[in-house]
């Protein structure tokens, strides 16, 4: 039985709870073949299944089978990185994420999942980089204005973080997250110093 595109699109929208494919994602790209991009997209959900499970080994081992099957969605790269990140295999996931970028510089998704690898290896700098180039391509985007706001919180740039944070808060996404923003901004007053 072959299933549409459009179908597997929603499945995988269902599977994961957001829309997977935010950017030019779930459209063939015209590079390689058309049925092995559409065996991919199949072997891919049956991925996003396995990580709905928490089987994130299966995971990796079919978002390789999709990778290998069709290697110019970005998409699968970056699934695969993020997957391997919940494993705690950071260098993997950080690969992963950045060839993700290579085939798409402009996926948000993969500049915010990248800046999620640096932070969990504590590399602020790094991290505060690929949240402000998520922001620089969708300036909109509650969890880049908010992941950018909170790295800027844990370096101490207090005054920056608040304005990026209070961004996010307006965003209509952010009623999904009731009072995760306020509790940044709160963690973002400096302490008064004392008098002398």
């Amino acid at each position: 039985m072959k299933i549409s595109s459009l179908l597997l699109m929603a499945l995988l929208a269902c599977i994961v709870g957001t829309p997977v494919f935010a950017d030019s994602h779930g459209n063939f790209s015209g590079r390689g073949s058309k049925e092995a991009y559409d065996r991919s997209l199949q072997i891919s959900v049956q991925a996003l299944e396995a990580s709905k499970r928490k089987d994130y080994q299966k995971a990796i081992e079919l978002d390789n089978e999709a990778i290998g099957t069709y290697p110019y969605e970005s998409q699968w790269h970056n699934n695969l990185g993020c997957h391997l990140r919940f494993i705690g295999k950071l260098e993997a996931a950080q690969k992963a994420e950045e060839q993700a970028l290579v085939l798409e510089p402009t996926f948000v998704g993969a500049w915010i999942d990248l800046g999620v690898c640096f932070e969990t290896m504590h590399k602020l700098a790094d991290a505060e980089r690929c949240y402000r180039k998520a922001v620089e391509f969708d300036p909109k985007s509650y969890g880049a204005l908010g992941d950018l706001g909170d790295i800027l919180r844990q370096e101490g740039k207090f005054e920056e973080a608040r304005q990026w944070l209070l961004k996010a808060k307006n965003c209509p996404e952010s009623a999904k997250f009731p009072g995760e923003i306020d509790k940044m901004l709160i963690q973002c007053e400096q302490p008064k110093k004392p008098p002398n």
